[in-house]
């Protein structure tokens, strides 16, 4: 079974097969892109890989300033591979493979797609940054920075362990004394499960019958939450799904306690509950005063409604 997962042919034999059409590298790393070729008849004259097309004159990697020093081509009979080192963040692209015969000129598509990442990892791993320098230094101390800031470790490697969302951020070093002189930053990326899940209620405050009520679950978590599941807590089935709960012309059977539960591919979390009390409209208390008059007295009585109170109607006493 061949090893190429992608085959592009055009132009009767000519044609490019790469083997992989995406790769995901680390800053700093090297990486490999590899290619079968094939044409009708002819002699090969020139081969060569781009990511620059500059008016539909693609621009050879090895005279390329960006690339300069760090690209490498191998070349079998029928075959190309690319080298890359020394990987920056500018190098993701697009890298397509290009030929030329006797006969003509063919460029292979769609390519191989590169992207560089950071350096991840997942809460409660453990981490160690090393300050790299071109010589070995005797009796220096190292300073470590993260996003700009300066931290307290002076050795030449930082260990996190355990590593914790708080320590995601861009960290550089340099040597004591020698502070301008600071390395790259590199990036360190924390994964980690849903944490400090709440829940708001919108509107706030009373919530009549027949009215409606938005739930909204909010959390912290990286990659952010994938789904969101929405509880009653006299019921153990769920209620609904999604960031958002929204409950229309409530009634007071809705009233009770709802949380919700937060989850991605690193873990879950549930929030704390919040009361949605609904007041009803038929419900009325009646409050009555006996109040002194000349020819006797009489009594005054009240009807209060969750949001009004009404003179109902007034009696007279002997």
């Amino acid at each position: 079974m061949s090893d190429y997962v992608s085959v592009v042919l055009g132009q009767g034999d000519w044609g490019v097969r790469y083997s992989t059409q995406s790769i995901c590298a680390l800053k700093g790393s090297t990486v490999e892109m590899s290619c079968s070729y094939t044409f009708p008849s002819g002699t090969v004259s020139s081969t060569f890989w781009y990511t620059k097309d500059k008016y539909k004159n693609p621009v050879n990697l090895i005279v390329d300033s960006d690339y300069t020093g760090r690209v490498k081509y191998h070349d079998e009979k029928y075959r190309h591979t690319l080298t890359i080192t020394d990987l920056r963040e500018s190098d993701s692209a697009v890298y397509k493979f290009r030929f030329i015969t006797d006969g003509g000129k063919y460029t292979g598509g769609p390519g191989v797609t590169l992207t560089l990442t950071a350096v991840i990892v997942t809460d409660g791993d453990s981490v160690t940054l090393t300050c790299i320098t071109t010589c070995t230094l005797i009796g220096h101390s190292y300073i470590w920075y993260r996003n700009k800031q300066l931290l307290t470790k002076q050795e030449v490697s930082l260990y996190l362990n355990p590593v914790s969302s708080e320590d995601a951020g861009n960290y550089s070093c340099a040597v004591k004394g020698l502070e301008s002189l600071r390395s790259p930053e590199e990036k360190l990326i924390v994964r980690y499960g849903p944490k400090t899940t709440s829940v708001s209620v919108s509107p706030s405050g009373e919530i009549v019958e027949g009215s409606s009520v938005t739930l909204t679950c909010s959390s912290d978590a990286n990659p952010p939450v994938d789904k969101y599941t929405w509880y009653k807590k006299t019921l153990t089935s769920p209620k609904a799904s999604g960031q958002s709960y929204n409950i229309t012309n409530i009634t007071s059977e809705d009233s009770g306690e709802y949380y919700c539960e937060t989850e991605n591919k690193y873990g879950r979390h549930n929030s704390l509950s919040v009361s949605v009390d609904v007041l009803s409209t038929r419900r009325r208390s009646q409050t009555c005063s006996i109040l002194p008059r000349r020819m006797g007295s009489y009594t005054t009585c009240k009807n209060s409604g969750p949001h009004r109170q009404l003179l109902q109607n007034t009696a007279h006493c002997n």
